[in-house]
This record gives structure tokens, sequence and C-alpha cells, in this order.
């Protein structure tokens, strides 16, 4: 008997992978590395998630670059970072996957 609730996820880990790789992919070719990669992500308007973000990075949250939407409902953050190479972007991406309702551009 196939479980059903099983499906969702994997098809979830199956587009994470398929994203991380194409992603990778754009890296190495359009970058030259060590380089400075910009990160902006959206979320909720929560102190905490804010804070999660700027831990994630070894920053204080007032290090970050935020923007809130007209309503403050969301927050977008941005974050200007050296990186070694396309490996250290994508483990940064994964780092913030627990992070709910995050949205990463």
């Amino acid at each position: 008997m196939e479980n059903k609730e099983q499906k969702p996820q994997e098809n979830s880990d199956e587009k994470k992978i398929a994203f991380y790789d194409r992603l990778k992919e754009e890296l190495e070719k359009n970058s030259e590395w060590p380089a400075k990669y910009m990160y902006k992500f959206i979320m909720p308007n929560k102190e905490e998630n804010i804070q999660k973000a700027a831990e994630r990075f070894g920053k204080r949250p007032e290090e970050l670059k935020t923007n809130f939407s007209k309503n403050g409902k969301y927050v977008s953050v941005t974050i200007v970072e050296e990186e070694k190479n396309p490996e250290s972007v994508i483990n940064r991406y994964k780092s913030m996957e627990d992070i709910e309702g995050l949205v990463a551009l």
C-alpha cells in the first residue's frame, strides 16, 4: 500500500535537488570564485525570522538590509557575503530552509 503522505515530500525533495543542481550550474558558469554573492529572502515579518537569518550569516540583525512590505506583513532581507564557491552558496540557502514561510529569490 502506498503512503500518500510521503509522495508530496518526495516531490518536494526532488524539486529542491533539481533547484540546487541548476543553481550550482549557473553559479559555476557565470561567476569566478571567490565572489561576493547577494542573497535576498522574503519572509513573514517576525522578529525571530530576522534573528534566524542574521545568525545563519554570523551577523547582527541591524547589519542586514531589510525592507518591509506596505502592510508590514512581510520583510525582505538582503545580505551580501563573500563566498568561496557555489557549494558555499548552496549551503547557505539550505541553512535557511527551516524558516517558516521563507522565499529565496
